[in-house]
């Protein structure tokens, strides 16, 4: 019973060292600088490592963002998460004008060397469609799921 008692103790003391002393990424100094130069405004910023890049979480205006960058500090590729309030008006148009009497739920924003697109998920009664949009307002259906929350 000693046993089970003490080996309990030493796997609750590990495991709580291990959640108090989280390992930070490594985060170039390059990386820092482009980061603190492009995202001024950042709030709650995390970061991780994903491959060679460095991704950095963090909100700016109440929207939040994911940016990623190479291992010399170049962003790469940044991704927003917002909702319809934040839209473009040109893509809001587009996707209003195709998609008469759906909702917007939600958008992410994509913004990398191939330019700004929009994966956006509509709402009606009875579906989410997921979409595609370009900073021209032209979209695409990805995918209609039926809502399983009816």
């Amino acid at each position: 019973m000693k046993n089970l008692i003490l080996s309990a103790a030493t796997l609750l003391t590990i495991t709580f060292s291990a959640v108090a002393s989280p390992v930070k990424p490594v985060v170039s100094e390059k990386t820092q600088e482009t980061f603190t130069s492009l995202f001024k405004s950042a709030v709650n910023v995390t970061w991780s490592e994903a491959g060679d890049n460095a991704e950095a979480f963090f909100t700016v205006n109440e929207v939040k963002n994911r940016a990623t960058f190479d291992a010399k500090g170049n962003l790469i590729q940044t991704i927003r998460y917002y909702k319809e309030d934040k839209l473009s008006p040109v893509v809001l148009a587009g996707v209003t004008s195709s998609f008469p009497g759906k909702e917007i739920h939600g958008i992410t924003e994509v913004s990398n060397k191939n330019g700004v697109n929009y994966r956006i998920v509509l709402k009606d009664n009875k579906h989410y469609t997921h979409i595609n949009a370009n900073s021209t307002g032209d979209t695409e259906v990805v995918s209609k799921y039926k809502r399983g929350d009816q």
